[in-house]
């Protein structure tokens, strides 16, 4: 908490710029300030320490935040990101051309005017036809090969949610009278969703030069007691070379009041991923499958009989017990149950417990 005696400290910096942010921060050094300006410089100091200095925060880490939209973008479009965080993006890694193909609002487009980009070495585009109507999900995507691209991407929205969807004005959009088949934002499927970002960072990728980097921001989608994280859930085209925590501003849901144990999201990732080989692609993959235990031969016996005596309340009459362990594809031919029920019992100690003729299910 700032006190009266702090105003005094930071009052000449309060004059270097529109203060937009303010946070402190109690460390085993002291009470660590931070000052957030419109453009999006940050001063950090120890206001414990003596005497009181201000230095600029390095911007780029494992690591970011920027309360400030700064210059760029527009502040009605839904989802937008702040163009700090690209221009950052763009200083650190300096490449020599830089490309967006679902540049939203043209937000990355300003910043890279800002920077000095042309459009002999720059692309933007859009599913939107104000910026070409470019649907990066489809093959053979005719762009020139790039340096750096910016990939933000509508997040997964669940239906019923209030998660920004783009095409279609007259179903909530934000441009287009008609939802297009192809947006993102309007498919509710996981599965699809899956296969249509999947889609997207193929492409995305085969569209870097030898060395260059494909930067992704992208965010996880819960309601209702669903959860969906795009980042765990991603395949992975080319070489995982940084991952970065940016947290979440200027939510809708900012100012909701949650009951229950509710954690808010407030953090979205950026995840930079290089192009190593013109020729091999490194691919991780990730599928979605279900493994019952009623029917697998793969689970061990302590889950199977955990299993079973949990369903029936935590205990079982121990002939019971084997006879649902004989009917299990596990015990199929298995003359010696019994036998393997008391090598169970003595291996899990912590897990099971013999109450007379009941076997039960340890609780904490």
């Amino acid at each position: 908490m700032l006190q009266q005696s702090d105003l005094t400290l930071i009052k000449p910096y309060l004059y270097q710029g529109n203060v937009v942010n303010i946070e402190v921060t109690n460390t085993k050094k002291g009470r660590e300030i931070v000052l957030e300006y419109q453009d999006g410089k940050k001063l950090c100091g120890n206001l414990d320490i003596e005497p009181f200095t201000m230095r600029e925060l390095k911007r780029l880490s494992s690591i970011v935040s920027h309360f400030a939209r700064g210059k760029y973008g527009s502040n009605q479009w839904r989802g937008n990101c702040s163009g700090l965080l690209i221009k950052d993006l763009l200083e650190y890694y300096q490449p020599k051309t830089f490309g967006d193909l679902a540049v939203g609002s043209g937000t990355s487009f300003e910043v890279a005017r800002d920077l000095g980009y042309t459009a002999e070495n720059s692309v933007f585009s859009d599913l939107n036809p104000k910026y070409g109507g470019v649907d990066i999900s489809v093959p053979n995507l005719d762009f020139p090969l790039m340096d750096f691209i910016f990939f933000h991407p509508p997040y997964f929205v669940f239906p019923g949610s209030s998660m920004p969807v783009y095409s279609g004005i007259h179903n909530g959009g934000m441009w287009g009278d008609d939802i297009h088949p192809n947006d993102g934002s309007r498919i509710t499927n996981p599965v699809t969703f899956k296969k249509w970002f999947d889609t997207c960072n193929a492409n995305l990728y085969n569209l870097l030069h030898n060395g260059g980097r494909l930067a992704i921001l992208m965010g996880d989608s819960r309601y209702k007691g669903k959860y969906y994280s795009m980042f765990k859930n991603m395949d992975i085209y080319g070489e995982i070379e940084q991952v970065i925590i940016k947290r979440q501003h200027n939510c809708l849901t900012d100012s909701v009041q949650y009951s229950g144990k509710f954690i808010p999201i407030e953090h979205e990732y950026l995840v930079i991923i290089k192009k190593n080989s013109p020729f091999v692609i490194p691919i991780t993959a990730v599928n979605f499958c279900e493994r019952d235990i009623r029917t697998s031969q793969k689970v061990t016996w302590a889950t199977v009989i955990a299993m079973l005596l949990e369903y029936h309340g935590g205990k079982l009459e121990q002939k019971s017990l084997i006879d649902m362990m004989r009917r299990h594809p596990k015990g199929k031919g298995n003359n010696h149950l019994d036998a393997k029920l008391r090598q169970e019992l003595q291996v899990h100690p912590k897990m099971f417990f013999r109450q007379n003729d009941f076997i039960c299910l340890s609780t904490t």
